[in-house]
């Protein structure tokens, strides 16, 4: 059979298969489109993670940071070094999500552990600890927690010898068998399981507040089991929100590790190695498509947001790829230089200005538009932006609310008792900087 050639792509004339700007999670599985090898940096705290996770019996730990920082990308890479340790983990987490009740979470979790198992030792699913599991995550996942379908004429309820299960009941049953599912774990030659927490950056604080009530109901029945241990990522008052609001989980989690903005020597190592793994002709040398120089102020403008550097990067050379640089003729025929910040900024105001219209009603767009002429830079509060936009205070929540959502502004951690200070995102203070 002919072997097909891959069709050629606009990147090609940067030697580069592909977008080296993607922003997707980095993974481990085998053939991985963006491998975790990829991960640059964070060995630091890489280790202080790991480190806890090898010297407990069990642990909770948390992660915060601003959004878009790795967060995830970490927490992947320690589960892919505790795999190597020894202990079990996929490259799966389990949400947070808004609404949660006991019974929801406390479902989703045991059924991320029991596929954990079963992911990394096959061989364990016939044993009793594995059925008896399996039989409360198929009835919480099929059924509701208790749902009888035959009601609406499409199903008789839990089949193939599976009860309807209540709540009540989940929370019964559910910490024995999750009990027994590391008892097997810890009899075999695992040394504990890694479960990831993920979604309290997209929780609302009051969301926030009652992720964390959930989870204190949960500590005993699900957080102490010996041999299971957890990460919790989100955003820094979302984690702080969750994990020290109340005593009980306090004092059963090791002190958040906040997480700091990559600094900038590590971004241009990150690229390199996306560069090299998207080289399409070893023998030739790569273009990058972006000049360092540009790299560092576009990062400077997005306050560490690496996703969102990443995604403007991405923007701004697919909308000039061919149309700006010098040509010059290479091994490969017709080749691209760098782009420098003179021709991306206009590219990318242009862009993100003509995003702004379309996703923003006019009175929005006109409220960010007076902030980023005033002082694009500007920290503010509710407070000063009820006199800059000459409204009142209960009209500033909503119109941060809905900015906060599209993206234009982002708020900062608190700092004690202050008030919750705001700035423009990166993608505004591009607009408007």
């Amino acid at each position: 059979m002919t072997q097909l050639r891959p069709l050629p792509t606009p990147w090609n004339v940067y030697n580069l298969r592909g977008s080296p700007y993607f922003q997707e999670t980095l993974e481990q599985a085998r053939g991985a489109a963006h491998p975790l090898e990829l991960f640059v940096g964070r060995q630091r705290e890489l280790a202080a993670l790991q480190g806890v996770i090898r010297g407990a019996s069990s642990s909770r730990q948390a992660v915060a940071g601003a959004s878009g920082v790795g967060k995830t990308t970490l927490v992947q890479s320690v589960k892919a070094a505790v795999l190597a340790d020894g202990y079990l983990a996929t490259d799966a987490l389990v949400p947070f999500l808004p609404d949660d009740t006991p019974e929801r979470l406390f479902g989703r979790v045991l059924g991320a552990l029991y596929d954990t198992i079963l992911a990394n030792r096959p061989q364990a699913a016939g044993n009793a600890a594995m059925q008896a599991a399996q039989q409360l995550v198929r009835a919480d996942r099929l059924y509701g927690g208790g749902a009888n379908v035959s009601i609406l004429g499409v199903g008789a309820g839990a089949s193939r010898s599976v009860s309807a299960v209540s709540p009540k009941d989940l929370l019964i049953d559910g910490p024995r068998v999750m009990r027994d599912l590391l008892v097997l774990v810890r009899g075999s030659d695992a040394r504990g399981v890694l479960l990831h927490l993920n979604n309290l950056e997209n929780l609302s604080e009051a969301q926030s507040g009652e992720a964390a009530e959930v989870l204190r109901s949960l500590r005993d029945t699900m957080l102490l089991h010996d041999g299971l241990h957890y990460i919790v990522v989100g955003t820094t008052d979302a984690v702080v929100s969750v994990v020290n609001t109340y005593p009980q989980i306090r004092s059963v989690f090791s002190t958040p590790l906040f997480l700091e903005p990559m600094p900038v020597h590590d971004v241009h190592r990150l690229l390199a190695a996306r560069y090299d793994h998207e080289r399409l002709d070893p023998a030739r040398p790569i273009v990058p498509p972006v000049e360092p120089s540009a790299v560092e102020e576009l990062y400077t403008l997005f306050r560490g947001d690496l996703r969102g550097l990443l995604k403007a990067l991405d923007d701004g050379t697919a909308l000039l790829i061919g149309l700006e640089g010098v040509p010059s003729s290479g091994h490969g025929g017709r080749r691209a230089a760098p782009l420098t910040l003179e021709a991306l900024r206009p590219a990318l105001q242009q862009r993100y200005a003509t995003m702004m219209v379309h996703d923003l009603d006019e009175r929005r767009a006109e409220q960010l538009a007076t902030w980023g002429r005033r002082d694009w830079a500007s920290e503010q509060t509710q407070k000063s932006l009820a006199a800059l936009w000459k409204v009142k205070q209960s009209a500033v929540s909503l119109a941060l609310a809905a900015l906060q959502q599209q993206g234009y502004v982002v708020a900062l951690p608190r700092v004690g008792a202050q008030p919750i200070r705001y700035v423009l995102s990166g993608v505004s203070r591009l607009v408007f900087g």
